[in-house]
């Protein structure tokens, strides 16, 4: 990429000359289908492990909790077995999480008369309409799911570490990257997809069956790790068997079947009333697989730049079997060739810190940067904050957020293909998306919960939805900002920054306590600056291979400019003379160009006949104004 330019070449664009690899395999086919759709497959427990906080850790309902105050009649310490708190909680869920931390003494004190026909006064009850509070000393779950909330008492002043678990999750992705940058280059993409899935199975199912909370979130943690090296040793391979076109598409869908995991996984919740066995349910399913996992093909350039030329020139054969294309009689010598370039090539390549040698402005990487930082922060929080919209309504909001994805990501696809500043509608949409959701506040109170839940729901999707055409914009696009050979290292910066940032970022979901909107809204200021973010790299690069639409022109400049066109095409070229007229004929009817060339041409007539035909072009209008073209 020149900066000199200010322009970027199209996605994932074939190169002029083909290696061995991309002439043998095509840019997709059959064989790269099977690999790609069981890579797919990996995406869906993995959606599964991130977004399972939402069903294992569910808020309570009302009645659910029962509060034992420390000072309710110390004398009678019989009566403080059992006083549900719910009786003076709110009418939403959503403020009866914060009354339950309380017990209220007048409120006490009329039960206790009601009950016992006696007058107790509280040490502590000064004024006798005040509400004074005493806390919980002992809260008791009556709920018929067992949650980890219920389990390891996550309320109150530990609620916060309910969000502390999605942060190990985070820790582990981000541990997990950095680890498989590592281990793939001694082993192979196919291998060590394999070990994260097994990791998972084995991790996964500790997770679950642990009796400590500390246990539980390192568990998490390693079952994150080797959810990372399977995702990431599988986008690797992708990468590498596709090629041109088919590679953006084949990456920008790799995120539909995250989404399919999030509609999949309320249908999944519904079997299980304890969190243990939806974990053990969810590790388990991997063990599918792994059966699977022999089908899956191994990355042939990654074979020959480790000198596995054997290996690569079996998978090569197979690759042009299943999609019927030519073998080069000299294959194995060729291959053995294009080793030793790559092998080469590798112990050439550039570290980390010459992304940021200035052949890339450095404010454009500070940039990407924060842009990846604050995606991902909007699409883990979003997910997490499910919760707080009604646990009545939980499965149907997840379903939705999945729907919603969807949505965001074939708009981001369109983004990708078929405009020339994706970078430019991709801010634009993620702005209109955040000053909406300002919008939340103005929504009026009513007494049925659920409407207020349907209503607020419409404004996560519309932010859930332009934050995942980003996140399709980032993911095909980031690395064509840099030269080619410090894209890896360009996108494992940026990805690493994005998960440090997930490292802390569920902590928000804890600022319910002040409001239950504050954190849709700070997550809306974070989306309009990374849309103003995205705008400022659309000064940058663009798509240079999608034309530029053309303004739309009349029927007279349409018949003017295409006379113009085929006149010259007639007197320039000499051969004409020698064929027929049925021939002539044909070739003017059959002769066509873009609407680009016939406002480019030059509009100067070249010869007499030009201006002859200028001056009868309205006559000539007239006359055929009720034809169609």
């Amino acid at each position: 990429m020149s900066e000199s330019q200010s322009t970027v070449s199209f996605p994932g664009k074939p190169s002029q000359d083909l290696d061995v690899v991309e002439q043998v395999n095509g840019s997709f086919g059959r064989w790269q289908l099977r690999t790609i759709l069981l890579i797919f497959l990996c995406k869906i427990p993995s959606a599964w492990f991130t977004a399972i906080i939402i069903y294992t850790a569910p808020y309570p309902w009302k009645g659910e909790l029962v509060c034992h105050p420390a000072e309710w009649n110390v004398s009678r310490p019989h009566v403080t077995s059992t006083h549900p708190l719910w009786q003076d909680a709110r009418s939403t869920d959503r403020l009866f999480n914060v009354d339950v931390c309380n017990a209220y003494s007048n409120s006490l004190a009329r039960g206790f008369v009601r009950s016992h026909g006696k007058e107790w006064n509280a040490s502590e009850s000064k004024e006798p309409d005040a509400q004074s509070s005493l806390p919980c000393e002992h809260v008791e779950h009556t709920t018929a799911y067992r949650s980890l909330i219920s389990q390891f008492d996550l309320i109150c002043s530990r609620r916060v570490l309910v969000a502390v678990t999605q942060s190990f999750h985070a820790l582990g992705a981000l541990i997990g990257g950095l680890m498989a940058y590592s281990a793939l280059k001694i082993i192979s993409p196919r291998r060590l997809m394999l070990l994260g899935m097994i990791g998972q199975i084995f991790c996964g199912n500790l997770t679950g069956l642990v009796d400590t909370y500390q246990l539980h979130i390192y568990f998490r943690c390693l079952t994150s790790i080797f959810c990372a090296l399977m995702y990431t040793s599988g986008q690797f391979i992708l990468n590498d068997i596709t090629s041109g076109k088919a590679r953006i598409i084949v990456v920008t869908l790799s995120e539909l079947f995250w989404s399919m995991g999030l509609v999949l996984l309320p249908a999944i919740s519904i079997y299980f009333d304890d969190w243990s066995y939806l974990y053990v349910a969810i590790s388990s399913s991997l063990i599918i697989l792994v059966w699977l996992h022999r089908w899956i093909a191994d990355a042939p350039r990654w074979l020959l730049q480790h000198q596995r030329v054997e290996a690569a020139l079996r998978l090569l054969l197979e690759s042009a079997t299943y999609n019927n294309r030519k073998v080069p009689l000299t294959l194995d010598v060729q291959l053995t060739v294009y080793a030793n370039d790559l092998e080469q090539m590798d112990k050439k390549k550039c570290g980390y810190c010459q992304i940021w040698d200035g052949e890339t402005k450095r404010s454009q990487l500070v940039y990407i940067h924060w842009i990846w930082g604050g995606a991902m922060v909007l699409y883990n929080i979003i997910l997490l904050m499910i919760r707080n919209l009604g646990a009545q309504q939980v499965h149907v909001n997840t379903a939705a957020m999945g729907f919603a994805e969807m949505v965001g990501l074939f708009i981001g696809l369109y983004f990708i293909l078929y405009t020339r500043r994706h970078w430019r509608w991709a801010g634009n949409l993620m702005i209109m998306a955040s000053l909406s959701t300002y919008l939340i506040w103005l929504l009026p109170e009513t007494e049925r919960n659920s409407r207020r839940v349907g209503l607020e729901l419409v404004f996560w999707l519309i932010l859930k939805i332009a934050n995942s055409a980003s996140i399709a914009v980032l993911t095909t696009c980031t690395s064509e900002i840099v030269s080619k050979e410090k894209r890896v290292f360009l996108m494992l910066s940026v990805i690493s920054f994005s998960r440090v940032c997930l490292v802390f970022c569920p902590l928000l979901s804890c600022l319910t306590v002040i409001h239950h909107l504050l954190p849709v809204t700070i997550l809306a200021t974070v989306g309009w600056i990374y849309g103003l973010a995205l705008r400022r790299l659309n000064r940058y690069y663009w798509n240079t291979e999608q034309p530029q639409m053309s303004q739309v022109p009349t029927p007279n400049t349409y018949r003017r400019q295409s006379a113009i066109i085929m006149r010259r095409c007639s007197t320039v070229s000499s051969d004409c003379s020698a064929y027929s007229n049925e021939l002539l004929s044909n070739f003017e009817r059959n002769m066509a160009v873009s609407i680009a060339d016939i406002w480019h041409i030059n509009f100067h007539p070249s010869s007499e006949i030009e201006i002859e035909l200028e001056q009868q072009q309205p006559e000539a209008s007239r006359s055929h104004s009720s034809e169609t073209i």
